[in-house]
């Protein structure tokens, strides 16, 4: 009896230790995806004739990351699509001066011809334990680009 007693009490060691193992490295994210200054946005000028327009959103991940950061865009206009990719492990600081290098892009693409409308859509980053978002403007409109880019 004292044998299986002791053979409990190993085991629930065992599961409990590899339980708080698992909380300090899911704790121990050293990477964020950065907010801009502003929202980022991009302009589209509705058209009926069926044109399709692409162009990228750019980010910023800073810190350290052992592992692959996927990532990818969701909440797009409809039948709007981004590409999804990864981040290799690697690291990437603020200079002294305080700037750093953009390390990410998505690819978006989709209708012009979709409703007019200001679509909140947002990048995501994840590490498979964390993910964290950053959102983003598509404005489908009638104004011209310049107009469109300049406000908000």
């Amino acid at each position: 009896m004292l044998r299986i007693a002791r053979s409990v009490l190993v085991l629930a060691s065992v599961l409990l230790l590899s339980l708080l193992g698992t909380a300090v490295v899911a704790s121990a994210q050293t990477w964020h995806l950065e907010q801009f200054d502003r929202t980022s946005r991009m302009c589209v000028q509705q058209g009926l004739d069926g044109r399709t327009h692409a162009s990228y959103f750019i980010f910023v991940v800073s810190g350290k990351w052992t592992t692959d950061l996927e990532f990818g865009m969701r909440d797009l206009p409809p039948g709007w699509t981004a590409t999804e990719h990864h981040l290799a492990p690697g690291s990437n600081f603020h200079d002294s001066d305080g700037s750093i290098n953009v390390n990410g892009f998505v690819g978006v693409q989709g209708s012009a011809s979709v409703p007019m409308a200001t679509y909140r859509a947002h990048i995501w980053v994840s590490d498979g334990t964390v993910t964290e978002t950053l959102p983003t403007d598509v404005v489908v409109t009638t104004e011209s680009w310049v107009d469109c880019m300049n406000r908000g």
